[in-house]
């Protein structure tokens, strides 16, 4: 069924000089496929190297705060400085002039809010404001390896509009005062072990470091240079829910069945299957996952996500209201990490696929046209 994919992901990646990637194909039972290309340093790429996925943590951090839901310990409309008081004291920055203006919270931040990016929290390498606030060392940047940037203002009153950005760290956060145990341990308990997710952690001396592959940084000429040391690895915390996770796609695989078998695990429920439904419900309303500019070109390039197709967002991912011709069914579920890893959850059609690079920026071209023809390979062989 999928003879042909490894041979046109080879050629397109030739084409673009990606030196790596692996991918992965599930149904709701068992893997279809999982192969890599390309070598890692100075060996072949393997099953068992590990990548950084970025904010393909957020789907799995997303479960663990709707777990926390189920059992009542939380919920979703619940004022999130109850649990946090620092919640409490965000505030909205403006522009004034030349300067920048901040005003209260017109209402309180909620944990809908903090899972479906309409709590004003945003990236600096997508927004204007916070990327100047950065820039003028006001705020700390965004970072893999602490957490200052959680002081950052938001952009817009909570409910107000859509903005991809760090409410998912404060998830993390939530989840920790919550259950009273750091976000590793908490994912390891509930979701990671149950699924038997070996090769996934906050923490790399969970897993073996030396499988770590390294991260490239892309030219405009398409060279490619060696970044590993500008992204230091995490040991024991802070642990970030909005893209801290290690894993790599046999792993990410069991994560997407689980979904695709209605929150169910080896050895028990993840989570409630309406809730695992929920996931895949516009939780947005009528607001739309808007084009993303960048200001940190090295970080990430400007992207927007099928132009005409109206996307939405559920809990942790991305939907599509129709379908995407020649690509996903309308209501998949798919989202991406920084370092070009992606992913697409088809309930439609019970199948999942993951492929992983790594290297920046996220949504350079040679990236998006290897996610492109792996994809389409994907649902042109299972339609």
């Amino acid at each position: 069924m999928f003879e042909a994919m490894k041979s046109e992901l080879e050629a397109t990646m030739a084409a673009h000089s990606v030196p790596f990637a692996s991918f992965g194909v599930t149904d709701a039972q068992s893997t279809r496929l999982h192969d890599q290309i390309g070598s890692a340093g100075d060996h072949p790429l393997g099953a068992a190297h590990i990548f950084r996925i970025a904010s393909m943590t957020k789907p799995v951090v997303s479960v663990a705060a709707l777990q926390l839901v189920a059992r009542g310990d939380l919920e979703l409309d619940q004022p999130m400085k109850e649990i946090l008081p620092a919640l409490g004291d965000t505030q909205v920055v403006v522009r004034n002039g030349d300067d920048f203006a901040f005003a209260p919270l017109a209402r309180d931040i909620t944990l809908r809010h903090l899972l479906t990016h309409t709590s004003g929290y945003a990236y600096d390498f997508h927004a204007e404001l916070i990327a100047e606030l950065v820039a003028q060392e006001k705020i700390p940047g965004v970072a893999s390896d602490n957490d200052g940037f959680l002081s950052a203002p938001v952009i817009f009153q909570p409910g107000e509009g859509w903005e991809y950005g760090i409410g998912l760290d404060w998830v993390g956060k939530i989840i920790e005062k919550v259950s009273g145990t750091d976000l590793n341990q908490y994912t390891q308990t509930h979701i990671l072990r149950p699924l038997r997710m070996d090769h996934t952690s906050f923490s790399i001396t969970d897993l073996d470091g030396d499988a770590l592959v390294p991260l490239a940084l892309r030219g405009d000429d398409g060279s490619m240079s060696d970044v590993t040391q500008l992204m230091p690895t995490v040991t024991d915390g802070p642990y970030l829910g909005g893209g801290g996770l290690y894993s790599n796609v046999d792993d990410y695989m069991k994560f997407m069945r689980m979904l695709l078998q209605n929150g169910q695990a080896p050895d028990g429920q993840i989570l409630p299957a309406d809730m695992v439904t929920d996931m895949f419900v516009n939780q947005i309303g009528d607001k739309q996952v808007v084009h993303m500019p960048t200001f940190n070109p090295m970080l990430a390039a400007a992207h927007g996500w099928f132009e005409g197709t109206s996307m939405k967002w559920g809990y942790g991912f991305m939907l599509n209201e129709t379908e995407i011709a020649g690509r996903r069914s309308a209501g998949a579920g798919a989202w991406s990490g920084l370092y070009n890893t992606f992913f697409a959850i088809d309930r439609s059609r019970e199948t999942a696929c993951v492929v992983m690079m790594q290297m920046l920026p996220v949504y350079n071209e040679a990236a998006l046209a290897v996610f492109d023809i792996f994809e389409r390979s994907v649902f042109a062989a299972t339609s």
